[in-house]
């Protein structure tokens, strides 16, 4: 199969899929032709509504390794882990890094939980484990790729972690790595992984995914099928949920594998080269794996030069943050550095 069009690259230098990924032309041709049935078939376009979304969340979960009743189509990140928080026993005891994404550290500071924070560093799996051996934790909240820096948990120190304390519930956003890396939600350290469509599943907006453990059911006693309940009252966006299972079979037809291999040796090139610029956070080179999302330090006047010279990218944090999915190409990192140099 082709790989995807994706029309917005023909306008710019697309290093921006962190903050948005790009619509492709067979998507939006897959989403008008589900709202052309819409437009003609009125109500019975809804007949088959929970059959298709049990077909959504078979897909999910053969993608993400996992049973299908342990995986949820939810509207986007933030819904999905304010289904969660809430489940937490009042005496949870959680631990955090500060500088993590808003929305995440909003879901769980509302609810009234005994809550500490360590700092982002390039030993930041070495200080968890620090701060886990010093106190009883129930709870381990945090993303697996950050934001705004990029850094990369490593899940395998993780999983170390996991069998240390086998009562600590690990609670994930995957927002910034679902798409964008190789996950089997039962082979992985977390009991719960929620996450954005729009971004590095190029699903388009409106869509997310919300994984569970066995464990994780058991801790709040809750079952997968009253979690079900509870995120489905209602109605829920038919052109959004099947615009993810579409997003995702098109992964899986393109080999994602291999497009991840690719991807991998683009990021490599670019961290290499950006070091070489001495515009990237120092943190990275200190750190074994590293995602596809850079950033730059910088001000707004270096985003404003990056912007005039055609190249997406958005402010984040102290600097200007650049991503690389597998679209993108050895050119377009040179035509970021040659930027950077006429700075």
């Amino acid at each position: 199969m082709p790989i995807p069009t994706f029309p917005v690259l023909k306008n710019s230098t697309y290093l921006n899929t962190a903050y948005v990924g790009p619509l492709s032309q067979e998507l939006f041709d897959f989403r008008r032709a589900e709202e052309e049935k819409y437009l003609a078939l009125g109500n019975e376009y809804k007949v088959d509504t929970y059959n298709t979304l049990d077909e959504t969340h078979r897909v999910l979960s053969l993608f993400f390794g996992l049973p299908s009743h342990h995986c949820f189509v939810v509207p986007n990140f933030s819904s999905g882990i304010r289904y969660i928080m809430p489940l937490l026993p009042k005496t949870s005891k959680v631990l955090y890094v500060n500088e993590d994404y808003p929305s995440l550290l909003n879901s769980f500071q509302s609810q009234g939980l005994n809550t500490k924070g360590i700092p982002l560093t390039d030993t930041i799996e070495q200080d968890l484990e620090k701060e886990l051996s010093k106190a009883q934790y129930d709870v381990l909240i945090l993303s697996i790729v950050h934001y705004t820096s990029g850094i990369l948990i490593d899940t395998e120190y993780l999983n170390q972690l996991k069998e240390n304390y086998p009562n600590l519930l690990i609670i994930a956003d995957g927002t910034q790595f679902l798409g964008a890396h190789s996950f089997q939600f039962n082979q992985s350290p977390f009991d719960v992984v929620v996450a954005s469509g729009y971004k590095w599943l190029l699903a388009g907006f409106g869509n997310g995914v919300l994984m569970v453990s066995e464990a994780f059911l058991l801790n709040v006693n809750i079952q997968s099928s009253d979690l079900k309940e509870i995120i489905f009252q209602g109605h829920f966006n038919l052109l959004a949920t099947s615009s993810l299972k579409f997003a995702v079979e098109q992964l899986v037809t393109l080999n994602f594998e291999e497009l991840l291999d690719k991807k991998k040796k683009l990021s490599g090139y670019a961290k290499e080269a950006l070091l070489e610029s001495n515009y990237l956070d120092q943190r990275v080179n200190k750190r074994k794996e590293h995602s596809s999302i850079f950033l730059l330090n910088g001000s707004t006047s270096l985003y404003q030069h990056l912007m005039n010279s055609n190249i997406s990218c958005v402010q984040r944090s102290t600097g200007v943050r650049v991503s690389f999915h597998y679209y993108n190409t050895i050119e377009e990192v040179d035509i970021l550095c040659k930027a950077l140099k006429a700075f």
